[in-house]
């Protein structure tokens, strides 16, 4: 079982619903040395390594392996799962994170992805056209 850090999309009961068959205890957390942006001409972000930086998103605890073959294929050839550590309520956690891979940092549009923005606007759009929730 692996923790998995969320820092996007998946940080929504929605979209997390649609994809994973097992219920897994959430905390808030933090993710130092990477940054968070919007990819250019869409509705979720990535992440990649910035040292002055850090990302703020949710890790659930004891993903399944199954979901996690449910959660590579949905996130992708754009990201690799990498082990990272966390910050939660003062101490470290061990978790993974879908890093983008470099060869794709051309995509990575200069403003940085809003939490807020998404649930207001780009979930809707997200949840009825995203091609990824096809298994």
């Amino acid at each position: 079982m692996t923790h998995l850090f969320t820092y996007g999309s998946l940080m929504f009961e929605d979209v997390w619903h649609r994809l994973v068959k097992g219920n897994y205890l959430a905390q808030k957390a933090t993710l130092s040395h990477y940054e968070r942006r919007a990819i250019k001409n869409d509705v979720y972000p990535v992440i990649f390594p910035l040292e002055d930086a850090s990302v703020e998103g949710v890790v659930y605890y004891d993903v399944s392996d199954e979901d996690l073959v449910i959660l590579d294929t949905f996130e992708g050839e754009y990201y690799e799962r990498k082990e990272v550590e966390l910050l939660v309520e003062g101490r470290y956690v061990k978790a993974a994170a879908y890093v983008l891979k470099e060869a794709y940092f051309h995509l990575i549009d200069t403003k940085p992805w809003s939490d807020t923005l998404f649930a207001q606007e780009g979930i809707h759009n997200f949840l009825s056209e995203y091609k990824g929730f096809l298994r």
